[in-house]
């Protein structure tokens, strides 16, 4: 009898815990920032899937956040994982349902994944598109590189169309992996296009292919720690870049995009995750825009698809998995956002040179 009132105390006060109590020891000794709202994506997540990869793909939350809540709840006997599982206890679930949190729902359109576009013309080059793809180098740790998948490529080639950015105009693409230039240049719409790139293997890939192709793409190599070479700055209607996603990083990055934009009305597409930056990071991007003459015009969550990359296994947040299961390669999990912004004035940028790593943060999780 003794037992089985200890047991209903021990559950008592496991159902006496608050989100705050969770959240608090979740960032204990953390380096990350971790809201109460960030525990009730967590359990919404956690009451649809028991997949890893999945929690992390639904919850919306910061992977090196997100691994801490999973082991706050862990610690408060609401969960557990077993065999590659994460399962929530029945005590769990209670907690779930005593503050009114329910599964997450995934309601994409299942015609152009939550895009809201359509390929339109651009649908026309998509088997040449991915023949060549085929064929890229593979990504590697080094520059923190991930591409999408090629679908996501031609989306991102159709959305700029349907905004005015491409059909006529120059422009410029800041790191190339998803190879956006060659599906930009395959439509026959732009007038220009160059590409800078670091990676030396990529540089000769995109030359290659546009030589074969008679596209219009100049390629240079070009570490964007330096600031943009003289014939560069001012002279694109639009750019196009996916940032790592280190707060440092990216402003390196959207710093050279907006500096090779001619003004006013030249617009400027970026990728930025869930998975490695928090709202407080996204503030920060948010003011840096302003600052620097420009407004988020559009913002499409989800829009980016990665294809899995190789060295998953050796990423800053794997020791830090509650599981460890390697996903399949187009087994997606990791998406971006597909920001678009317009200059209204200026561009304000003073260009600086970078030095040392650009790629790590508190919230980076996957270099």
């Amino acid at each position: 009898m003794l037992g089985v009132l200890q047991v209903e105390r021990t559950s008592y006060r496991r159902c006496a815990l608050t989100l705050k109590d969770i959240a608090e020891r979740a960032r204990r000794d953390a380096t990350v920032p971790v809201a109460e709202r960030d525990v009730e994506r967590a359990l919404s997540a956690l009451l649809s899937s028991e997949d890893i990869w999945r929690v992390i793909d639904l919850s919306g939350v910061p992977v090196m956040a997100l691994v801490r809540v999973l082991s706050a709840l862990r610690e408060a006997g609401f969960l557990d994982w077993d065999g590659g599982r994460l399962v929530l206890t029945p005590e769990g679930r209670e907690f779930a349902g005593s503050l009114g949190i329910g599964p997450k729902l995934e309601l994409k359109c299942p015609h152009c994944g939550g895009r809201g576009t359509t390929l339109g013309p651009v649908g026309k080059i998509a088997d040449k598109f991915k023949e060549i793809a085929r064929d890229r180098p593979e990504a590697i740790q080094d520059y923190d590189q991930g591409y999408v998948t090629e679908e996501t490529t031609l989306y991102r080639v159709a959305f700029m169309w349907s905004r005015g950015d491409l059909f006529g105009k120059e422009l410029i693409v800041l790191g190339d992996d998803d190879l956006v230039s060659i599906a930009a240049g395959l439509t026959g719409a732009p007038k220009r296009i160059v590409v800078l790139e670091i990676d030396q293997r990529l540089v000769d890939f995109i030359r290659d292919v546009a030589d074969k192709e008679k596209l219009p793409i100049e390629v240079k190599q070009h570490d964007l720690r330096e600031p943009l070479p003289p014939d560069i700055k001012g002279k694109f209607d639009a750019f196009f870049c996916d940032p790592t996603e280190s707060l440092r990083g990216f402003k390196v990055f959207a710093e050279r995009g907006i500096a090779a934009l001619k003004g006013p009305g030249s617009a400027g597409y970026l990728g930025l995750t869930h998975c490695e930056a928090s709202y407080g990071k996204w503030r920060e991007i948010q003011r840096f825009f302003l600052d620097a003459g420009a407004v988020i015009a559009e913002l499409r969550d989800a829009f980016h698809d990665y294809v899995n990359w190789p060295y998953i296994d050796h990423m800053r947040s794997w020791p830090h998995l509650p599981v460890h299961r390697i996903p399949g390669r187009d087994e997606i999990w990791y998406r971006s956002a597909l920001i678009r912004i317009e200059l209204v004035e200026g561009p304000h940028i003073q260009e600086r040179r970078y030095e040392g790593d650009i790629f790590s943060d508190d919230e980076a999780a996957t270099t």
